[in-house]
């Protein structure tokens, strides 16, 4: 079977990515507001850590889905399927939002929403990584990213966040409807881009089947040694990354002693060390290389969150998650435009799908962790462990990723 990307008739320029991007902030505020309020009504449920952290591992659990998404991305229009996903989500949360106003919501609900929210991410982020290459081309491509990572951060964390905590006290439902109007807005947005490459059928109409597409995608990755590892330590990370995230509201309210409403605003800091990270990647790798750059910031982000669990003073817990967003927002913005650029575009999304598996299908043991760890031994120790653990990875991984970057280019 031979599917090579075909040029079309659309200018090649940031006019359609400037649409997606768009489409991706509108999304994103709604994502923040709700990102902040779902934690926010489960602690109204319970304040157990164990308990709370089962919503994120409800909202993790889809991540295993990540090589069927892949699947779909390389099957079907990639930008029809972005606005099918958004909005399925959007029905989510307003049905939940009714739920809230009606007082009938209890944490199985919330336990539900959140898997279905999250597998509509799954397969929203699988997509939308392999539909920007037919938006911006190689060039563009790590400014790109950069760009919608930083929307991401401005919109959901930095504005976002902080509205979720300040509407849930107001009125509870309130964020989840603004959450799905977002969704409304940003599927208006996508239905409007037009893109610069697209992916011809098979001439005989007959896609392989599901299990075969999942295997080319996996030996793809397996082949390619570099992105495997790279696909490797993401899954490490993100174990670490989730842990932090699901006593994230309790370690705000509790170990800072910091009220629920501000809790957004805290996370807010975090957003604006992403901002910086994201808009200064390009430049960053420019100078000092890719992978040199991404491992540099990943051990940053690592130092930390080590100290955001030793120290239980806000400032210096704001001012580490500040430093941990910058060094995480580059090492994203650096892999994913490295991914995009160097994976075949016929590949991409079951590469994309089978990277995303290995990089977040532990996500959910992370959150499982750190729950039984903050029950255990306190609701710091979890951010303490993840910053160990990822300067660890970073000790352990920066030679062989280097040697195999230096390698492949060698070759080229």
């Amino acid at each position: 079977m031979t599917e090579n990307a075909v040029q079309t008739e659309t200018p090649v320029g940031w006019g359609p990515f400037t649409r997606l991007w768009l489409a991706n902030a509108v999304s994103s505020f709604g994502d923040g507001v709700r990102y902040t309020a779902l934690p926010l009504l489960a602690v109204t449920l319970t304040t157990d850590p164990f308990l709370l952290s089962l919503v994120t591992v409800a909202m993790a659990l889809p991540l295993l889905f990540s090589p069927i998404a892949g699947v779909l991305a390389d099957s079907v229009d990639r930008r029809r399927l972005l606005i099918t996903v958004d909005v399925s989500r959007a029905v989510v949360v307003v049905a939940l939002a009714l739920m809230v106003l009606t007082h009938t919501v209890n944490l199985v609900v919330v336990c539900v929403a959140a898997a279905l929210l999250g597998l509509g991410e799954a397969v929203f982020m699988v997509a939308s990584q392999s539909f920007l290459p037919e938006v911006a081309p190689p060039p563009m491509l790590t400014n790109a990213n950069g760009r919608l990572h930083v929307a991401q951060l401005i919109f959901r964390d930095s504005a976002g966040m902080p509205a979720g905590g300040v509407l849930f006290v107001a009125l509870a439902a309130l964020p989840f409807l603004l959450d799905s109007a977002s969704f409304v807005i940003g599927v208006v947005l996508l239905a409007t881009i037009s893109t610069r490459t697209a992916l011809p059928s098979r001439s005989d109409g007959v896609r392989p089947r599901w299990s075969k597409m999942v295997g080319e995608g996996a030996r793809y990755l397996r082949d390619d040694r570099l992105l495997a590892t790279l696909a490797v330590m993401l899954g490490v990370a993100n174990f670490f990354v989730t842990a932090m995230g699901a006593v994230e509201v309790l370690y705000v309210v509790k170990w800072l002693d910091l009220p629920a409403g501000v809790f957004g605003v805290f996370l807010a800091a975090g957003a604006l060390g992403g901002i910086a990270g994201g808009l200064s990647s390009a430049r960053i790798a420019a100078r000092t290389g890719t992978f040199p750059s991404a491992l540099v910031c990943l051990g940053l982000a690592g130092a930390a969150g080590l100290v955001m669990g030793l120290v239980a003073q806000p400032v210096v817990a704001a001012a580490c998650l500040a430093v941990f967003g910058f060094g995480t927002a580059v090492y994203q913005t650096l892999t994913v435009s490295f991914r995009q650029a160097s994976a075949p575009p016929e590949l991409l999304g079951r590469i994309n799908g089978v990277y995303r598996l290995l990089g977040t299908g532990v996500s959910p043991l992370g959150a499982l962790a750190a729950g039984a760890l903050a029950s255990a031994a306190g609701i710091q120790m979890p951010y303490v462990l993840a910053g160990a653990g990822i300067l660890l990875l970073v000790v352990v991984a920066a030679g062989p990723v280097l040697r195999m970057a230096s390698s492949r280019e060698d070759a080229a």
